[in-house]
């Protein structure tokens, strides 16, 4: 799902089709990936994902993120000069358009 500054990719998990990995439908898997793209600073980089976990770690906590899925948050060059609550308003509105968000 594109979003301003984040795109979400999603795979619903499927235990039949990688048995070995030893998934379960109630699984929930999440990944950032902030590549050199967004910053050649590592410091950039590594804020970027500290901020993005932060909100997900609390929205989890909350019981707002449907199970079952594996998604990547991969954020775009112009997440850099964005305060902590525009982050989090993004990363909600592409989960609920992801129908994502409980």
């Amino acid at each position: 799902m594109p979003g301003k500054m984040v795109n979400l990719n999603v795979w619903k998990i499927d235990p039949t089709k990688y048995p070995r990995r030893k998934y379960s439908v109630g699984d929930l898997k999440i990944g950032f990936a902030v590549g050199l793209k967004i910053s050649k600073s590592a410091v950039k980089r590594n804020r970027i994902k500290r901020q993005l976990r932060e909100v997900v770690r609390l929205l989890l906590k909350d019981g707002k993120i449907k199970s079952g899925f594996m998604m990547v948050f991969l954020p775009k060059p112009n997440i850099l000069d964005k305060e902590y609550r525009e982050i989090e308003e993004e990363i909600v509105m592409v989960l609920k358009r992801a129908d994502l968000f409980c």
